[in-house]
């Protein structure tokens, strides 16, 4: 859906812009509006909004949101507990950049929130018009209302404050971009644009300023952030589509249950081979793995040309990974003689031979000792030592 446009007018009623060829079309009517509102827009003159800046150091939004208020306290017109502070985007190259804020009364933003329920909006976007002036010194005239920026500072005037007060604002402004005969007429300056003449003419402007950039500083931010229902809408064209996910989710969570047991048996497997290669290799250490591995790690010798039991164990892993249907039985390390033996389960006598070949090519001396058959598998020992096969 095309963003829809509304401006609150001082009745309180909303006068709607659409988008509309390269125009717009303004109206009263709320045709392309959402029903609850979620991609309408609505601009507030900025009477009751101060804008404000402020460096605020924060490692997240959360806690920016929370500094803020106490940022700029001193320039609060209400106390923090009473006011609603609303942040801008930081920015993406230079986050530590001070951050523009705006300010409305809780009780303001408040009454207007209920105003927009009301009508069933309760969805609807809220900026302050004066957030979302350009760049640089401008004044902008609208019907009943200066908008400025000066400096760091933003705000919306009624017409009516006069002249004196326009005089004491730009008084430090030598260079403002002026949009407005009164308001050039009121500081003795030249105008650059007319400004708007009429409320439409400056719900257009707006629109255009917001679809030109991103300045706009959305007043609904934490707990005023809208809250959207769960749409169930259109469900039912969906239920084939949901079923075959849920059929495809349940799947996956019964093989990841699957996978995780046959993980979980092997880990145990491996530990208690581990337990086991322990007790008869260092049985002074009654079975202590961690000790064990201590140990062994890299080997007891390392000006020796055997590479260490964990090295060696990894040989012969990577050589059972090549003899289909191979299965380790036990490890037996023999520190006197520096001898790494296996008992492996195979399939047949010739994958004893097999293996022990591969074994060989690794650089460490293997041979084969005794095989048997026990049941439907062949048993066969295989041994590493130092030296080249």
């Amino acid at each position: 859906m095309a963003r829809v446009y509304a401006l609150l007018q001082p009745d309180d009623t909303l006068l709607f812009a659409r988008p509309r060829g390269n125009g717009w079309a303004i109206g009263a009517d709320r045709s392309g509006v959402d029903p609850r509102g979620k991609n309408l827009t609505v601009f507030l003159s900025g009477l009751d909004v101060s804008g404000h800046s402020a460096l605020i150091p924060a490692r997240n939004e959360n806690e920016a949101r929370r500094a803020a208020p106490y940022a700029i306290e001193d320039e609060l017109a209400e106390g923090v507990e009473s006011s609603h502070v609303a942040l801008s985007d930081a920015e993406k190259s230079n986050p530590s950049a001070p951050r523009r804020i705006n300010v409305i009364s809780t009780a303001r933003l408040d009454e207007v929130i209920a105003l927009l329920s009301s009508q069933g909006l309760d969805e609807a976007e809220l900026i302050s018009a004066h957030s979302l002036l350009p760049d640089g010194d401008v004044l902008y005239e609208a019907p009943g209302l200066v908008l400025g920026r000066l400096g760091d500072r933003t705000f919306t005037l009624d017409a009516g404050f006069g002249r004196d007060v326009l005089i004491s604002l730009s008084a430090s402004h030598p260079e403002i971009e002026i949009h407005g005969k009164h308001v050039a007429e009121a500081l003795g300056r030249s105008a650059q644009e007319i400004g708007a003449n009429s409320l439409e003419a400056f719900l257009v402007q707006l629109a255009t300023w917001n679809e030109q950039s991103d300045r706009g500083i959305r007043l609904r931010q934490g707990g005023y952030e809208a809250r959207r229902p769960v749409d169930l809408e259109g469900f039912g064209h969906w239920k084939l589509a949901g079923a075959l996910a849920a059929v495809a989710a349940l799947g996956w969570f019964t093989s990841m249950v699957l996978e995780t047991r046959a993980m979980n048996a092997r880990a145990d497997q491996l530990e208690t081979l581990a337990q086991e290669f322990a007790r008869i290799g260092w049985p002074e250490l009654g079975g202590d793995v961690r000790q064990v591995l201590a140990i062994v790690g890299g080997g007891d010798n390392p000006g020796e040309q055997f590479p260490g039991v964990l090295d060696a164990s990894a040989v012969i892993y990577d050589g059972l990974a090549q003899v289909e249907g191979s299965e380790l039985r036990t490890l037996r390390y023999d520190r006197a003689r520096r001898q790494l033996t296996a008992s492996i389960a195979f399939e047949t006598f010739g994958d004893v031979d097999r293996l022990t070949t591969i074994l060989g090519e690794s650089g460490l001396m293997a041979r084969s000792g005794d095989s048997r058959q026990s049941g439907s598998r062949v048993i066969g020992d295989v041994t590493l030592e130092a030296g080249s096969s």
